[in-house]
């Protein structure tokens, strides 16, 4: 498995990437995640890869002090992160989370910590960010869809 950051030539992957309706409520999909990144340089769009199968994505954006989120001028944000439909629950996304540091560092040589905000009702995705060494900062975060915990991890 590897992680690798978009670029034009991966568009036609991204056209045949597939979301359930319920992940649509939780996260943008892909095609429309990359939009925001053409439009805003402090978005980048990572794709995962499993051999030349896209298997699942998510988005990083650097929050450079300015989000509600942190006010740590060198944080990453993840956001938008999905499995593709025909890979689920063969833990993709497990994986991915666990090389994001060594990523991060290869790639954003100023970023000291990666941020996660994950909803509440997601006791999955909470306890897979807890696996990879994330730790629940335990300060309130805006709701955008109900309650949500913030994780960290220092890079």
């Amino acid at each position: 498995m590897y992680l690798k950051m978009y670029n034009d030539t991966h568009q036609s992957l991204i056209d045949h990437y597939c979301l359930s309706d319920i992940k649509l409520r939780y996260v943008r999909e892909p095609r429309i995640a990359i939009a925001l990144t053409q439009k805003d340089p402090r978005r980048h769009a990572v794709l995962i890869f499993e051999d030349k199968h896209l298997v699942a994505f998510l988005t990083l954006f650097e929050a450079k002090g300015s989000s509600p989120y942190s006010d740590n001028k060198n944080c990453l944000i993840v956001q938008d992160i999905s499995t593709d439909f025909r890979h689920l629950n063969n833990g993709y996304v497990r994986q991915a989370i666990q090389l994001l540091p060594s990523f991060i560092r290869q790639h954003f040589s100023t970023i000291d910590q990666l941020m996660i905000v994950v909803n509440e009702d997601k006791a999955f995705t909470q306890a897979l960010c807890v696996d990879a060494g994330f730790e629940d900062t335990c300060q309130l975060v805006p709701p955008i869809y109900g309650s949500q915990v913030r994780l960290q991890l220092p890079v």
